[in-house]
């Protein structure tokens, strides 16, 4: 991995900058590389993942992750969905399977109904 993109990801990771402040970067930093333009299949779309806690018609944690870099920051996600994620065998590498495939719509929908929460995954 190039030295820029490798900055540009530790920016995120400091949160110095956004998640879409950064895929744009990468995108400027690809197309001066004279690389082709990614497929628009992936590109443009988003990973988001909310979490919903007692009133569960509004979320109380809402992510939105350029396709472009999410398997770059899969660490970032927030203790509260990893938690949720893991009580329900589900990881994060299944998670980017499914992105990998090209899948869209819900991908994860974790419900605990005793905490009355809920964790949505899926891909816009």
């Amino acid at each position: 991995m190039r030295d820029e993109t490798m900055k540009i990801l530790k920016m995120v990771e400091e949160k110095k900058i956004s998640a879409e402040e950064a895929a744009k970067l990468l995108e400027a930093l690809e197309r001066s590389s004279g690389k082709e333009e990614p497929s628009q299949e992936k590109y443009g779309k988003t990973l988001r993942i909310k979490v919903f806690e007692g009133d569960l018609s509004k979320p109380k944690v809402n992510v939105n992750i350029p396709l472009t870099i999410v398997k770059f920051i899969g660490k970032l996600m927030p203790d509260k969905v990893k938690t949720k994620l893991d009580e329900h065998k589900v990881s994060f590498e299944q998670i980017m399977e499914m992105v990998e495939k090209g899948e869209t719509g819900k991908l994860v929908e974790v419900e605990d109904t005793e905490e009355n929460e809920r964790v949505e995954i899926y891909i816009e």
